[in-house]
C-alpha cells in the first residue's frame, strides 16, 4: 500500500508540475509550486530596495523561496497551524503602518486601487504562510544554544582586521512624568462615557458609538471590537471587569492606567471572549501640564543637590512602569540591551542626548506619547562609547549573537539537508544550470 500511494503521489507531481510548467512553474517541493511569477516579484522587492541582483544573487533568491516552500511542507507534514486572529492581527499591524505613512484609509485604499476588505484578503495567504514558516524555522533552530567557551571561539577566529566596526553607541535612562488630570476632567470623562452607555441601552450601536468616540486607536475603527482575548491579554484591571460581564452585557465605567472605558461583552466561548470597548482619557489642561513640568524640575534640582539619586527618583516619581524599577534605562527593543545606535533612539531623545556629558541630566522636555497622552521627561546619560572595533570586553553580548546566529544557520543547513533525502522536490530544466549551495537536483 504504501508503495502504490508513493507512485500515486509522485505521478500526481509530474502531472502537476507537467501542467503548470506552461504557466511559468520553476520549482515544485511537495505539494507547494514556485512560479516564474514569485521570484520574478522577490526580485522587483530587492531591486525596490536599492539592491543590484546579479546571477549570483538570483540563485540565493530561488533558495530562499524553495526553503520556505521545504517549511511549509514540514508544516503539513506536522499539522502546523496560526490561528485566524494570529493572521488578522499581523495583517492590521501592517496596515496600520501604511495607513500612517499615507495618512488615511482612504489614501491607502486609493495608492492600492482597492477597498480595505480586498487589500485584507488578498493579503491574507501569504501572511499566514509567512507566520507558520516563522513557526517552523523557530521549531528547527529552538534547541540551538552556545557556551561561553563557543563565543570566545567564534571570536578568536576572526581575522582582526575583518572585525566589524561598532558605531558609536549610549545608554540612556529617563523619568516621565505624566500630568495628573483635575477632578473636574475626571468627572467630565465619566458622565460622557455614562451618557454613551445609557445610550446603547436605549438601542443605539455600540459599534458605531466606538467609532465616533472611542479614543483606542487599536480598536476604534472595528467598532471598538476585540476578538478572541484571553486572560494576560489586557492590563488586570481592565480583565477583571471583562471576565465578569455576560453576554450582551455592558460594564460600569472603569478606569485603567489608560484612561476610562465601558466594555460590552459580544461573546464568551469558554476560556476566550469577543468584547468592544469604547476608551476616553480626561483632558489635560496647560495648568495642569506645566504642574509636571514644575515636578521634574524640582526632581533635577534634589538630584544634581545630591538629595537624590536619578535611580530613586525614577522609583518615586516616573510613571514609566517598565523603566521606574530599573533606574530609569530604557531597553533596545532591536537587540535588548540598554545599548543604543543614534539613529535608533527617537528623535527627541537623541536631540537630548546629544547635548549631554556622560552623567549630565537634562532639563525637562515635552513629549507627545504614541498613545497620545502628553507628559515630560528628564534624561541623563548614563554612557557614551565611541565608533571602534569589535572587542571581546565591551561587545561580548554583540558576538554572542553572532555566534548564535551562525548556530541556528548550522541547524537549518543540518535540516534542510536531511529532509531533502524524504521530500519530493522537481526543479524545471531551466533552472537546472544553477550552482544551488543546497542539493535540490537530488544529484
Amino acid at each position: 500500500m504504501k508503495r502504490i500511494f508513493c507512485v500515486v503521489f509522485l505521478f500526481i507531481n509530474h502531472l502537476l508540475f507537467a501542467q503548470v510548467t506552461l504557466e511559468g512553474i520553476v520549482a515544485v517541493v511537495g505539494n507547494n509550486i514556485i512560479l516564474k511569477s514569485d521570484l520574478e516579484q522577490q526580485i522587483l522587492q530587492y531591486q525596490a530596495q536599492g539592491l543590484e541582483v546579479d546571477s549570483l544573487m538570483r540563485i540565493q533568491v530561488l533558495e530562499d523561496l524553495l526553503f520556505q516552500k521545504l517549511m511549509l511542507h514540514k508544516a503539513e507534514i506536522d499539522s502546523v497551524e496560526v490561528t485566524e486572529n494570529d493572521v488578522f492581527n499581523e495583517i492590521d499591524s501592517r496596515l496600520n503602518t501604511f495607513i500612517s505613512q499615507l495618512g488615511s484609509e482612504d489614501q491607502l485604499e486609493e495608492y492600492f486601487d482597492k477597498k480595505i476588505y480586498e487589500i485584507k484578503e488578498e493579503m491574507y495567504e501569504p501572511i499566514e504562510n509567512s507566520l507558520i514558516i516563522q513557526r517552523v524555522r523557530f521549531e528547527i533552530t529552538s534547541s540551538a544554544d552556545v557556551t561561553p567557551k563557543e563565543v570566545k571561539n567564534y571570536f578568536l577566529n576572526f581575522d582582526p582586521d575583518s572585525l566589524p566596526m561598532v558605531n558609536l553607541s549610549v545608554e540612556v535612562a529617563h523619568i516621565l512624568k505624566h500630568p495628573p488630570a483635575s477632578l473636574s476632567a475626571i468627572k467630565e470623562t465619566e458622565n460622557k462615557l455614562e451618557k454613551l452607555k445609557e445610550r446603547v441601552l436605549k438601542g443605539e450601536s455600540f459599534a458605531t458609538l466606538a467609532i465616533l468616540y472611542s479614543e483606542d486607536p487599536g480598536s476604534s475603527r472595528n467598532g471598538g471590537l476585540y476578538n478572541a482575548i484571553k486572560r494576560g491579554m489586557f492590563v488586570k484591571e481592565f480583565e477583571a471587569v471583562m471576565f465578569s460581564l455576560e453576554e450582551g452585557e455592558i460594564s460600569d465605567v472603569f478606569e485603567t492606567e489608560y484612561g476610562y472605558h465601558i466594555v460590552l461583552m459580544e461573546e464568551h466561548r469558554g476560556d476566550e471572549v469577543d468584547i468592544r470597548h469604547i476608551l476616553m482619557s480626561p483632558k489635560i489642561s496647560a495648568i495642569d501640564l506645566n504642574n509636571a513640568k514644575d515636578i521634574l524640575i524640582s526632581v533635577r534640582d534634589s538630584i544634581m543637590d545630591e538629595y537624590l539619586t536619578f535611580e530613586d527618583a525614577s522609583t518615586r516619581y516616573s510613571d514609566d512602569q517598565m523603566t521606574k524599577f530599573n533606574g530609569g534605562k530604557l531597553i533596545n527593543m532591536n537587540n535588548g540591551t540598554s545599548k543604543f545606535e543614534l539613529h535608533e533612539l527617537e528623535s527627541a531623545i537623541k536631540l537630548a542626548v546629544e547635548q549631554l556629558e556622560v552623567n549630565e541630566i537634562s532639563e525637562p522636555s515635552y513629549v507627545k506619547l504614541e498613545s497620545g497622552k502628553e507628559a515630560f521627561r528628564l534624561f541623563k546619560l548614563l554612557s557614551k562609547a565611541e565608533e571602534h572595533r569589535v572587542n571581546f570586553k565591551d561587545d561580548y553580548k554583540m558576538i554572542r549573537d553572532m555566534a548564535l546566529e551562525q548556530k541556528k544557520d548550522e541547524a537549518i543547513s543540518e535540516w534542510i539537508n536531511s529532509s531533502l533525502l524524504k521530500t519530493y522536490v522537481r526543479i524545471n530544466d531551466e533552472y537546472k544550470v544553477l550552482d544551488f549551495q543546497y542539493n535540490w537536483l537530488k544529484n
